[in-house]
């Protein structure tokens, strides 16, 4: 009916989500969208709709991305991923204001989630620096490709920038928000490394004027040599390198398992440089080794919250959260777990973390799943069927269909017990679901071969269908199980009684002759050579049926097609 109907629309929605989530991690967007598209059309959900605004924005169509972002928060308003969405297509759009206003929102539902405290970073910081750049912002889209670092090592011109660290911060700077590169101009460093990137020979005080007659030169040019380290470049890399020194002191601690040596090593870099992510989580694997798993949640928070403060790289901020991920899991709490895998890959796309959340979540469900088996609730549930069943001669039908509900639950908590498949195919009967009745009937003694009320609830099925000689195989078993079943014998001597009645009336049961037809049984028997030869010798002298009968395995077969209502004897 319209359960099963939903059941079905269900799982057709789920295998579309399911195809879109492939699409979306391969990079497929449009895909990506006709999948999560479909799955809309069959059953909306404010999920579907987040995950078809994040392709229309990873495909900058941003009208379409904000329009499924307003639709996810009208759907679930207290779901701050959905805020998320908003604030990134708002984002995309230009709309700075409006998108950190969205972000606030959802910040007021799901206060600290990782993908609302960065959506609104980022865009406060694209606003400031779109209001400072005097219009320079477009240029900086050079430092956005992903190789820059190694196109610069590659130029004989820039690689030497590199063995400043201060310039390699600008850089990684620019990388991540690129929109800022009117805040580094005055570095002849930058102009001259974004010159390159552009492929244009940009002027600087250090650059030589191009001769356009001039043949390129046949040997390397000299790498020029790095420029001087300021003060504070100098302070900062001293900074830098005795905290290393000390998280190196740590690393080796923590291989030879001195924990307690290693927690004082990594806290005295943390002491030098407090705003590397890298010491919080080197500290917060200690503490995970000494199953101390809320300081190392903590610790990494800390790190998280430092490093967003220094604008650490996505990485470190990432790992920290897969940290936190890793010790709610070994307490066992897979909901925060996941939640932190989740937040890892907001971060960053990292391949450990997308295996750790797959199998967190399958967990979850495997727990789940084993939470939900008790012996004892679903005897509970198969005593409150027993009672909707009760009251079904008097209330009418609704009383069958709670029983089956309740008989369900039963099988769901304790999927081993086979009672429950005869109590439900009993209320099939009584609804006149005959398939639905013999389906729980054939499970059940399949469960329990001697459960001779299994077998008897099969016979009076098969019985009602006209399919005698089931009823008749059924009705042995129970003999063969309880010779003395008096119930077994009386039902037995009345299918005959129908068999013989159908047989001497000489009308054809079009219906019943047709399912026996289609019964494999039946269909071996008439397969059988010997037995046609029989049956037509039958057929142009009578008398031939009583030799026959005197074969017991060749009566037998005769009587099941008798029974079946395939062959007539008068």
């Amino acid at each position: 009916g319209a359960t099963y109907a939903a059941r079905e629309w269900s799982r057709e929605m789920e295998a579309e989500k399911a195809l879109g989530n492939e699409k979306f991690k391969a990079g497929d967007f449009p895909a990506a969208i006709e999948h999560f598209s479909k799955a809309l059309d069959i059953q909306p959900t404010h999920v579907l709709y987040s995950n078809r605004s994040a392709c229309y924005c990873s495909l900058r169509k941003y009208d379409e991305a904000l329009s499924d972002a307003e639709k996810c928060i009208a759907a679930k308003p207290d779901w701050g991923k959905g805020y998320g969405r908003k604030g990134a297509a708002l984002h995309g759009l230009g709309r700075y204001n409006d998108a950190i206003a969205a972000y606030e929102s959802g910040l007021g539902h799901e206060p600290g989630l990782a993908m609302l405290t960065n959506g609104m970073a980022e865009a406060k910081a694209e606003m400031e620096a779109s209001q400072d750049d005097g219009g320079m912002g477009s240029l900086g889209n050079v430092f956005g490709q992903p190789d820059v670092l190694q196109k610069i090592a590659a130029n004989p011109q820039t690689a030497a920038f590199l063995a400043d660290p201060g310039f390699v911060a600008k850089i990684q700077s620019l990388q991540r928000n690129p929109s800022a590169i009117g805040q580094h101009l005055q570095d002849q460093r930058v102009l001259q490394v974004m010159g390159m990137l552009m492929g244009v020979n940009i002027q600087t005080p250090d650059a030589p004027m191009p001769q356009a007659s001039a043949p390129p030169p046949k040997a390397k040019a000299p790498e020029p040599e790095p420029e001087p380290l300021t003060p504070e470049q100098e302070a900062a890399l001293a900074l830098r390198k005795e905290a290393d020194e000390h998280k190196l002191k740590g690393n080796a601690a923590y291989k030879a398992k001195d924990f307690d040596a290693a927690i004082g090593h990594y806290e005295a870099a943390i002491k030098v440089l407090p705003g590397e992510p890298t010491y919080y989580n080197n500290l917060a694997a200690v503490l995970m080794e000494k199953k101390d798993f809320e300081g190392c949640i903590a610790m990494c928070k800390t790190g998280i919250e430092k490093g967003r403060e220094a604008k650490a790289d996505y990485k470190l901020i990432a790992r920290s959260f897969m940290r936190i991920g890793n010790a709610y899991k070994k307490q066992g709490q897979l909901d925060e777990a996941i939640r932190s895998y989740e937040d890892s890959l907001m971060e960053d796309r990292s391949e450990e973390v997308e295996k750790l959340l797959k199998q967190t979540r399958a967990a979850k469900k495997k727990a789940e799943a084993e939470a939900y088996l008790s012996p004892e609730k679903a005897e509970e549930a198969r005593q409150e069927g027993n009672e909707f069943f009760k009251r079904g001669p008097a209330e009418g039908p609704e009383m069958y269909a709670k029983a089956i509900e309740k008989y369900s639950e039963a099988m769901r908590r304790n999927p081993k017990d086979h009672v429950p498949y005869s109590n439900r195919a009993a209320c099939y009967q009584k609804l006149m679901e005959w398939q639905l009745a013999l389906k729980d009937a054939d499970r059940c003694v399949e469960m329990e071969p001697t459960f001779v009320k299994g077998w008897s609830r099969k016979a009076g099925i098969h019985f009602y269908l006209k399919e005698y000689h089931k009823a008749l195989d059924a009705y042995d078993r129970i003999l063969k199980l309880e010779p003395a079943n008096e119930e077994a014998k009386s039902m037995t001597e009345q299918v005959l009684q129908a068999v013989n009645a159908a047989n001497q009336s000489g009308e054809v049961d079009q219906e019943r002759q047709a399912r026996a037809m289609a019964d494999p049984e039946i269909q071996a028997i008439l397969g059988d050579p010997q037995l046609r030869s029989i049956l037509g010798e039958m057929q142009t002298d009578p008398k031939k049926a009583q030799a026959a009968m005197a074969d017991p395995t060749i009566a037998a077969k005769l009587q099941k097609l008798i029974a079946a209502g395939v062959l007539q004897v008068r």
